[in-house]
């Protein structure tokens, strides 16, 4: 009887430390992914600088189109984390603002660093088309 009981309550504290070990474990994994999400970010953002400081002018302003464009030439065979890729598409993104946007993802991302990009939103009708640019270069 007495090693029943020493076997069952060395079988509930493994099941305890296996199940701290997992949540820490989870939570290891949480913080790795976020920094792995900046970076990609970071990479994705640094490449859409070198695009526009390569084909604007001081003063100018380029298409978000135009700007998806460039980037999926240059930079889709390069960019092979499906969570880059993500800002090539609107997939993560199923309202009616992002319907026929494929770079509506690429905009979202844009609008999280205001102090290196500037966004103009011009509408006409039904039609909106958004521009960007580098803070740099309208200084």
């Amino acid at each position: 009887m007495v090693g029943w009981k020493k076997d069952g309550i060395e079988k509930g504290i493994t099941q305890h430390l296996d199940k701290k070990a997992e949540a820490r474990s989870r939570v290891d994994r949480d913080a790795d992914n976020q920094q792995l999400l900046q970076l990609e970010e970071k990479d994705v953002v640094s490449s859409v600088a070198t695009v526009l400081s390569d084909l604007c002018g001081p003063g100018e302003w380029m298409p978000m189109e135009k700007l998806h464009a460039e980037l999926l030439e240059h930079y889709s065979n390069v960019w092979h984390h499906s969570r880059v890729r993500r800002y090539l598409t609107s997939e993560d993104y199923p309202g009616p603002e992002s319907k026929g946007k494929p770079w509506y993802g690429l905009l979202m991302l844009l609008r999280k660093y205001p102090e290196h990009f500037v966004i103009n939103t011009r509408s006409k009708g039904r039609v909106t088309l958004e521009f960007v640019s580098l803070v740099s270069l309208l200084s």
